[in-house]
């Protein structure tokens, strides 16, 4: 159905000639160490996948959630990971998941209120040395209440450019939508990206004004969307995708872009509202 939108958007929207000066036009200070870079046109950059490829940063915080993790993906996001949390019944997941590699794979801190690790797991990485801390709070999820400590735990580690978090797509709808609500919540919390990657998706919420995508790690599948979760977004722009808005709206019962795609390596989205970017990505 979101190609279906945009079919009928296209003509309006999609200007090669505008697509290709406004690259032109982008000034962009490039670092493989930060995610997050402002250009003297306060352009946003963003590298969701970089954390994909072994070794080509070193910057990322990794919080792992309770689903089940795909082996290869843990690997890709850890040798890119400065730091690495573990969320409560995560922790049983993380030691299934690695079996016979475990002694690689020690996390530096694990919270929760601990109502779905067991405690033999618990015990184990205590063995380890690891930091385990208690969150019997219940007005937070436990991601939220493990993104609040990572950030605080690596706030002195200005080497830290993003935040990935895995284990985090798939399972119950709830559970999705609470962890849609925690990047709102990031929001206030670090000027850092969060990305969350599993299963073959991502995403990330963008802030309001400009924000440049990089899409060119050639892990990316073909569709991506934007998503105005939480609020209606009135002034949305882009350029890079095959069916582009140009100051349109995008909300529920009105316009939604999914099963979009790229035109380009590098995608530009301007909003006045926080609005949600999805992408697919394929591990080699």
């Amino acid at each position: 159905m979101g190609v279906l939108y945009f079919i009928a958007l296209s003509e309006e929207s999609t200007d090669r000639d505008s697509l290709s000066q406004t690259k032109q036009d982008l000034e962009i200070e490039e670092s493989v160490g930060n995610e997050v870079q402002e250009t003297e046109g306060e352009m946003r950059v963003l590298k969701p996948l970089s954390c994909l490829i072994p070794g080509a940063v070193k910057n990322v915080c990794l919080i792992i959630l309770n689903r089940p993790l795909e082996r290869s993906l843990v690997k890709h996001v850890w040798s890119c990971s400065l730091f690495k949390a573990v969320s409560d019944g995560a922790a049983d997941k993380l030691l299934e998941c690695m079996e016979d590699e475990n002694e690689k794979f020690t996390p530096d801190l694990i919270s929760g209120d601990f109502d779905s690790a067991t405690k033999s797991v618990i015990d184990y990485y205590k063995q380890k040395s690891v930091k385990i801390i208690e969150t019997p709070d219940q007005d937070e999820t436990d991601f939220t209440k493990c993104l609040r400590i990572a950030i605080k735990e690596t706030k002195s580690k200005e080497e830290v450019g993003q935040y990935v978090v895995i284990g985090c797509i798939g399972g119950r709808l709830d559970h999705q939508f609470a962890n849609i609500e925690t990047l709102y919540t990031a929001l206030s919390l670090t000027t850092k990206p969060v990305f969350l990657i599993s299963e073959g998706s991502a995403a990330c919420l963008l802030r309001p004004g400009k924000t440049l995508i990089e899409v060119s790690t050639g892990l990316e599948d073909d569709w991506c969307g934007l998503i105005p979760v939480g609020q209606r977004c009135a002034h949305v722009s882009t350029t890079g995708l095959k069916w582009n808005l140009k100051d349109q709206a995008l909300g529920f019962g009105e316009l939604v872009s999914t099963s979009n795609t790229y035109t380009d390596d590098q995608v530009t989205v301007e909003t006045d509202h926080p609005l949600l970017w999805t992408m697919g990505y394929r591990l080699k």
